[in-house]
Protein backbone atom coordinates (compact mmCIF):
# COMPACT_ATOMS: atom_id res chain seq x y z
CA UNK A 1 0.00 0.00 0.00
CA UNK A 2 2.68 2.31 1.09
CA UNK A 3 4.99 3.63 -1.87
CA UNK A 4 8.67 1.89 -2.71
CA UNK A 5 11.71 2.57 -4.61
CA UNK A 6 11.97 0.33 -8.00
CA UNK A 7 14.83 -0.48 -9.27
CA UNK A 8 15.12 -2.23 -12.68
CA UNK A 9 17.91 -3.98 -14.65
CA UNK A 10 18.70 -0.95 -17.03
CA UNK A 11 19.51 1.27 -13.75
CA UNK A 12 16.56 3.18 -14.02
CA UNK A 13 14.07 3.95 -10.44
CA UNK A 14 9.91 3.98 -10.30
CA UNK A 15 8.44 5.44 -7.22
CA UNK A 16 5.11 4.12 -6.06
CA UNK A 17 3.01 1.55 -4.69
CA UNK A 18 3.24 -2.03 -6.83
CA UNK A 19 0.23 -4.34 -7.33
CA UNK A 20 -0.01 -7.32 -9.49
CA UNK A 21 -1.51 -6.63 -13.13
CA UNK A 22 -3.47 -10.13 -13.72
CA UNK A 23 -4.47 -8.22 -17.43
CA UNK A 24 -0.45 -7.97 -18.18
CA UNK A 25 0.44 -10.85 -15.62
CA UNK A 26 3.29 -8.65 -14.39
CA UNK A 27 3.67 -6.36 -11.23
CA UNK A 28 2.90 -2.45 -11.97
CA UNK A 29 4.41 0.24 -10.42
CA UNK A 30 1.60 2.73 -9.97
CA UNK A 31 3.91 5.74 -10.17
CA UNK A 32 2.70 10.04 -10.76
CA UNK A 33 2.90 9.39 -14.38
CA UNK A 34 0.21 6.62 -14.15
CA UNK A 35 0.82 3.03 -13.99
CA UNK A 36 3.99 1.30 -15.43
CA UNK A 37 4.26 -2.46 -15.50
CA UNK A 38 7.54 -3.90 -15.30
CA UNK A 39 8.49 -7.63 -15.61
CA UNK A 40 9.54 -9.73 -12.70
CA UNK A 41 12.92 -10.74 -13.85
CA UNK A 42 13.68 -7.04 -14.88
CA UNK A 43 13.24 -5.94 -11.58
CA UNK A 44 16.71 -5.72 -9.68
CA UNK A 45 15.82 -3.62 -5.72
CA UNK A 46 13.09 -3.00 -3.83
CA UNK A 47 13.25 -0.57 -0.99
CA UNK A 48 11.16 1.75 1.26
CA UNK A 49 11.36 5.66 0.86
CA UNK A 50 13.54 7.44 2.81
CA UNK A 51 15.95 4.48 3.15
CA UNK A 52 18.58 3.07 1.76
CA UNK A 53 19.04 1.45 -1.74
CA UNK A 54 20.93 -2.25 -1.05
CA UNK A 55 23.85 -1.04 -3.31
CA UNK A 56 24.19 1.65 -1.06
CA UNK A 57 24.43 -0.86 2.05
CA UNK A 58 26.39 -3.20 0.31
CA UNK A 59 29.24 -0.10 0.17
CA UNK A 60 28.52 1.25 3.44
CA UNK A 61 29.01 -2.54 4.80
CA UNK A 62 32.40 -2.79 2.99
CA UNK A 63 33.45 0.59 3.35
CA UNK A 64 32.72 -0.42 7.68
CA UNK A 65 34.41 -3.33 6.91
CA UNK A 66 37.40 -1.91 5.80
CA UNK A 67 37.18 1.06 8.35
CA UNK A 68 37.31 -1.76 10.70
CA UNK A 69 40.33 -3.74 9.63
CA UNK A 70 42.28 -0.80 9.37
CA UNK A 71 41.66 0.02 13.08
CA UNK A 72 42.97 -3.34 14.09
CA UNK A 73 46.31 -2.91 11.71
CA UNK A 74 46.79 0.80 13.87
CA UNK A 75 49.20 -0.01 17.33
CA UNK A 76 47.15 0.81 20.36
CA UNK A 77 49.69 2.50 22.66
CA UNK A 78 49.40 2.06 26.31
CA UNK A 79 51.61 3.77 29.16
CA UNK A 80 51.15 2.46 32.76
CA UNK A 81 52.83 4.53 35.49
CA UNK A 82 52.83 2.12 38.83
CA UNK A 83 53.80 3.69 42.28
CA UNK A 84 53.44 2.48 45.64
CA UNK A 85 55.22 4.04 48.97
CA UNK A 86 55.03 2.88 52.97
CA UNK A 87 56.15 5.17 55.60
CA UNK A 88 56.20 4.23 59.37
CA UNK A 89 57.54 6.37 62.23
CA UNK A 90 57.88 5.01 65.74
CA UNK A 91 59.91 2.24 67.16
CA UNK A 92 60.54 1.35 63.82
CA UNK A 93 61.41 3.19 61.30
CA UNK A 94 60.06 1.54 57.68
CA UNK A 95 60.61 3.91 54.16
CA UNK A 96 59.98 1.72 51.39
CA UNK A 97 58.84 2.55 47.34
CA UNK A 98 58.63 0.76 44.89
CA UNK A 99 58.10 1.53 40.98
CA UNK A 100 57.07 0.22 37.58
CA UNK A 101 57.15 2.03 34.01
CA UNK A 102 55.54 -0.26 31.04
CA UNK A 103 55.04 1.22 27.48
CA UNK A 104 53.21 -1.41 25.54
CA UNK A 105 52.22 -1.60 21.70
CA UNK A 106 49.86 -3.83 20.52
CA UNK A 107 48.53 -4.51 17.13
CA UNK A 108 45.87 -7.36 15.43
CA UNK A 109 48.98 -9.46 15.18
CA UNK A 110 51.85 -8.83 17.69
CA UNK A 111 52.81 -7.17 21.60
CA UNK A 112 55.57 -5.61 22.12
CA UNK A 113 56.22 -4.44 26.06
CA UNK A 114 59.24 -2.84 27.42
CA UNK A 115 59.26 -2.00 31.26
CA UNK A 116 61.36 -0.91 33.96
CA UNK A 117 60.98 -1.49 37.26
CA UNK A 118 62.61 -0.61 40.61
CA UNK A 119 62.35 -1.86 44.53
CA UNK A 120 63.94 0.36 47.41
CA UNK A 121 63.01 0.19 51.40
CA UNK A 122 64.94 1.59 54.30
CA UNK A 123 64.39 -0.03 58.23
CA UNK A 124 65.91 2.33 61.24
CA UNK A 125 67.88 4.43 58.48
CA UNK A 126 69.00 1.10 56.98
CA UNK A 127 68.97 0.31 53.30
CA UNK A 128 67.30 -3.42 53.31
CA UNK A 129 65.81 -3.42 49.96
CA UNK A 130 67.41 -2.41 46.69
CA UNK A 131 66.32 -4.07 43.38
CA UNK A 132 65.97 -2.85 39.72
CA UNK A 133 64.99 -5.19 36.83
CA UNK A 134 64.69 -3.97 33.16
CA UNK A 135 63.07 -5.84 30.39
CA UNK A 136 61.46 -6.41 27.32
CA UNK A 137 59.41 -9.18 25.39
CA UNK A 138 58.10 -9.54 21.86
CA UNK A 139 54.74 -11.90 20.79
CA UNK A 140 54.06 -12.47 17.22
CA UNK A 141 50.65 -14.07 16.44
CA UNK A 142 50.45 -16.11 13.39
CA UNK A 143 46.94 -17.98 14.21
CA UNK A 144 43.87 -17.20 16.06
CA UNK A 145 45.04 -19.07 19.32
CA UNK A 146 48.69 -19.72 18.67
CA UNK A 147 51.66 -16.86 18.88
CA UNK A 148 55.92 -17.00 19.22
CA UNK A 149 57.40 -14.92 21.65
CA UNK A 150 61.25 -13.67 22.78
CA UNK A 151 62.05 -11.98 25.77
CA UNK A 152 65.03 -10.38 27.65
CA UNK A 153 65.33 -8.98 31.19
CA UNK A 154 68.42 -7.79 32.93
CA UNK A 155 68.63 -7.46 37.16
CA UNK A 156 70.11 -5.79 39.58
CA UNK A 157 69.49 -7.42 43.55
CA UNK A 158 71.64 -5.64 46.81
CA UNK A 159 70.47 -7.73 49.14
CA UNK A 160 70.95 -11.04 46.91
CA UNK A 161 74.42 -9.72 46.21
CA UNK A 162 73.39 -10.20 42.85
CA UNK A 163 75.59 -7.73 40.56
CA UNK A 164 73.54 -8.94 36.75
CA UNK A 165 70.97 -11.38 36.14
CA UNK A 166 70.34 -11.20 32.41
CA UNK A 167 67.88 -14.00 30.79
CA UNK A 168 67.32 -14.62 27.20
CA UNK A 169 64.01 -16.89 25.83
CA UNK A 170 62.35 -17.96 22.86
CA UNK A 171 59.54 -20.00 22.73
CA UNK A 172 55.64 -19.85 21.67
CA UNK A 173 52.27 -20.41 23.37
CA UNK A 174 48.66 -20.77 23.09
CA UNK A 175 45.56 -18.30 23.98
CA UNK A 176 43.10 -20.81 26.03
CA UNK A 177 40.76 -17.26 26.09
CA UNK A 178 41.17 -14.56 23.88
CA UNK A 179 38.30 -11.63 25.00
CA UNK A 180 37.86 -7.68 25.59
CA UNK A 181 36.90 -9.13 28.75
CA UNK A 182 39.19 -12.31 30.00
CA UNK A 183 42.26 -13.33 28.63
CA UNK A 184 43.98 -16.71 29.65
CA UNK A 185 47.22 -18.02 28.05
CA UNK A 186 49.90 -19.92 28.34
CA UNK A 187 53.83 -20.55 26.95
CA UNK A 188 57.03 -22.36 27.04
CA UNK A 189 60.40 -21.07 25.99
CA UNK A 190 64.16 -22.28 26.25
CA UNK A 191 66.50 -19.70 27.24
CA UNK A 192 69.72 -18.59 28.43
CA UNK A 193 70.98 -17.35 32.06
CA UNK A 194 73.59 -15.35 33.03
CA UNK A 195 74.09 -13.93 36.54
CA UNK A 196 77.26 -12.29 38.39
CA UNK A 197 77.66 -11.97 41.84
CA UNK A 198 79.43 -9.21 44.17
CA UNK A 199 82.18 -12.11 44.89
CA UNK A 200 83.09 -12.29 41.61
CA UNK A 201 81.25 -15.31 40.88
CA UNK A 202 79.34 -16.11 37.96
CA UNK A 203 77.10 -18.67 36.11
CA UNK A 204 76.25 -19.39 32.87
CA UNK A 205 73.15 -21.83 32.12
CA UNK A 206 70.46 -22.94 29.38
CA UNK A 207 66.97 -22.94 31.09
CA UNK A 208 63.85 -23.14 30.22
CA UNK A 209 60.54 -21.28 31.34
CA UNK A 210 56.62 -22.18 31.52
CA UNK A 211 54.14 -19.39 32.45
CA UNK A 212 50.36 -18.57 32.54
CA UNK A 213 48.93 -15.25 32.28
CA UNK A 214 45.34 -14.41 33.12
CA UNK A 215 43.39 -11.39 33.18
CA UNK A 216 39.29 -11.06 34.10
CA UNK A 217 37.20 -8.09 34.02
CA UNK A 218 34.61 -9.46 37.02
CA UNK A 219 33.00 -6.21 36.84
CA UNK A 220 33.00 -2.49 35.77
CA UNK A 221 34.58 -1.57 39.05
CA UNK A 222 37.08 -4.73 39.66
CA UNK A 223 39.80 -6.80 37.57
CA UNK A 224 42.14 -9.57 38.38
CA UNK A 225 45.24 -10.35 36.88
CA UNK A 226 47.94 -12.99 37.72
CA UNK A 227 51.16 -14.06 36.28
CA UNK A 228 53.11 -17.07 37.21
CA UNK A 229 56.78 -17.93 36.24
CA UNK A 230 58.81 -21.03 36.31
CA UNK A 231 62.29 -20.69 35.32
CA UNK A 232 64.24 -24.44 35.60
CA UNK A 233 68.20 -24.27 34.72
CA UNK A 234 69.67 -27.88 33.15
CA UNK A 235 72.64 -27.60 35.87
CA UNK A 236 70.09 -29.31 38.72
CA UNK A 237 66.58 -30.06 39.01
CA UNK A 238 66.51 -28.26 41.98
CA UNK A 239 68.04 -24.80 40.84
CA UNK A 240 65.05 -22.67 39.67
CA UNK A 241 63.09 -19.70 40.05
CA UNK A 242 59.34 -19.20 40.23
CA UNK A 243 57.79 -15.66 40.49
CA UNK A 244 54.16 -14.97 40.81
CA UNK A 245 52.29 -11.71 40.98
CA UNK A 246 48.27 -11.77 41.56
CA UNK A 247 46.36 -8.56 41.82
CA UNK A 248 43.50 -6.78 41.87
CA UNK A 249 42.68 -3.33 39.95
CA UNK A 250 40.32 -1.11 41.04
CA UNK A 251 39.10 2.32 39.23
CA UNK A 252 39.64 5.78 41.54
CA UNK A 253 35.84 7.11 41.55
CA UNK A 254 35.01 7.62 37.77
CA UNK A 255 38.33 7.42 36.69
CA UNK A 256 39.33 5.39 33.62
CA UNK A 257 43.22 6.40 33.91
CA UNK A 258 43.64 6.26 37.61
CA UNK A 259 43.55 3.02 39.56
CA UNK A 260 44.17 1.55 43.10
CA UNK A 261 46.49 -2.13 42.40
CA UNK A 262 46.42 -4.25 45.58
CA UNK A 263 48.39 -7.55 45.41
CA UNK A 264 51.19 -9.90 46.31
CA UNK A 265 53.88 -11.36 44.79
CA UNK A 266 56.28 -14.49 45.96
CA UNK A 267 59.46 -15.53 44.30
CA UNK A 268 60.70 -18.80 45.72
CA UNK A 269 64.55 -19.59 45.09
CA UNK A 270 65.86 -23.03 46.28
CA UNK A 271 69.13 -22.47 46.21
CA UNK A 272 69.43 -18.50 47.46
CA UNK A 273 72.93 -16.94 48.35
CA UNK A 274 73.48 -16.85 51.83
CA UNK A 275 71.36 -15.30 54.40
CA UNK A 276 68.56 -15.42 52.11
CA UNK A 277 65.33 -16.66 52.48
CA UNK A 278 64.21 -19.22 50.11
CA UNK A 279 60.70 -17.66 49.77
CA UNK A 280 60.52 -13.78 49.12
CA UNK A 281 56.99 -12.39 49.93
CA UNK A 282 56.03 -8.65 48.45
CA UNK A 283 52.31 -7.56 49.68
CA UNK A 284 51.35 -4.00 47.86
CA UNK A 285 48.87 -1.38 47.44
CA UNK A 286 49.48 1.06 44.56
CA UNK A 287 48.39 3.73 42.99
CA UNK A 288 48.18 2.85 38.55
CA UNK A 289 47.80 5.27 35.90
CA UNK A 290 47.10 3.72 32.72
CA UNK A 291 46.99 6.32 29.70
CA UNK A 292 46.08 5.12 26.28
Amino acid sequence: DEPVHVEVDTGDRLVGPVRWSSDVDKPVVRTQLGDIPVELKRIRAIWPPGGKSPEVLALEAQVAEREAELRRQLADWRLTVEIGLTAQEGNTKIFRTRGRIELARKTANDLLKLYVRGDFGKENRRRNTSEVIAGASYEYQFSEHWFAYGSSEAEYDEFESLNLRFTLALGGGRYWIRRDDQTLKTFVGLGYQHESFFNDMTTDAATAELGLEYRVELASWLRFEHQTLYRPTFESLSDYRIVSDSAFVIPIADSQAWKLRLGAQYQYDPIPQPGREKLDQKYYADLLLELD
